[in-house]
């Protein structure tokens, strides 16, 4: 008998080992497979772990960007002690105190004075709102100040807005900052005027201007006429080109007794050097200081 089954073994051995290896195969093919099958699964599962880990990132910064602009959000009313020299310095303005506003401010010029001095139907700034913004620095604010501006003889206010840079001065009080020769500033005054919430602020006060004018007839004729009669060589800025409205004068003193060193004719240009007071207005002509009224220039 067990002659019989090595001998039958022995016959059948290599289709055994055959069968053997095609069961190995097959048991290779279908747990490799099972395992390339997990491998498939688990790639779009890591993928979308991936794009959800990415989305999430965008989101946590997206966030963080929104904090970031909200830093320096428009504030109103923040500051007590800024609230306290805008007030001051529109308060004198309205009382033609140039003194106080010299005070105020770390540069007064003559032509700052003449245009307070001059603006003579400007009554009161009333109603004053602060926002600020943060400046250059810690000690610095961009300011905007929205007032309600009273002109004599009228009973209805004009909503206005003025944009004023303040800042620490070395002995640690608040001063503005008067000089539009610094670049720095004027640009930092033009970025954050661009901003979003200031863009919403001026456009506000621009509506509520122009309602008050449109509903008020009184109002819009005086504010008509005040455009034609405002002297705009007084207020314009020292060194600006002045022309000459009519055939005038050129002195060599403020006053209509001096020499007469020259005459320029209707729309010669001159070069504006200061206000020099009484209405007339210093001159550089033909190399020289000279005056000419300023009623006789635009």
């Amino acid at each position: 008998m067990l002659d019989d089954f090595r001998e039958w073994l022995s016959d059948n051995l290599r289709y055994i080992l055959l069968g053997l290896a095609i069961l190995a195969v097959l048991l290779i093919l279908f747990f490799g497979g099972r395992a390339l099958i997990g491998v498939l699964r688990s790639e779009p599962a890591q993928e979308e772990q991936q794009t959800e880990q990415e989305r999430n990132s965008s989101e946590d910064t997206g966030s963080e960007e929104v904090e970031e602009t909200d830093t320096n959000a428009l504030e109103e009313n923040a500051y007590p002690e800024v609230n306290i020299l805008i007030e001051s310095f529109y308060d004198a303005w309205g009382q033609k105190n140039v003194d106080a506003m010299r005070e105020l401010t770390d540069n007064f010029s003559s032509t700052d004075e003449a245009k307070v001095v001059n603006a003579t139907y400007i009554e009161s700034y009333d109603n004053i709102q602060v926002y600020t913004k943060k400046g250059l620095d810690d000690n610095s604010y961009v300011v905007f100040a929205a007032y309600d501006l009273k002109f004599q003889g009228i009973d209805t206010p004009a909503p206005g807005l003025s944009e004023l840079y303040v800042m620490k001065d070395e002995s640690n009080n608040w001063l503005i900052h008067n000089d539009e020769s610094d670049q720095e500033v004027q640009e930092c005054i033009e970025k954050t005027r661009q901003e979003d919430d200031v863009q919403e602020l001026i456009s506000q006060v621009e509506e509520n201007y122009n309602q008050t004018v449109e509903s008020n007839e009184e109002l819009k004729s005086y504010l008509e006429q005040l455009g034609e009669e405002t002297n705009t060589a007084l207020m314009a800025d020292d060194g600006d080109m002045l022309t000459a409205a009519e055939d005038c004068n050129v002195r060599a003193d403020a006053n209509t007794s001096s020499q007469i060193l020259g005459r320029l004719q209707a729309g010669d240009q001159v070069k504006k050097l200061e206000n020099a007071g009484d209405s007339w207005i210093k001159v550089e002509y033909n190399g020289q200081e000279a005056y000419i009224h300023s009623d006789l220039l635009q």
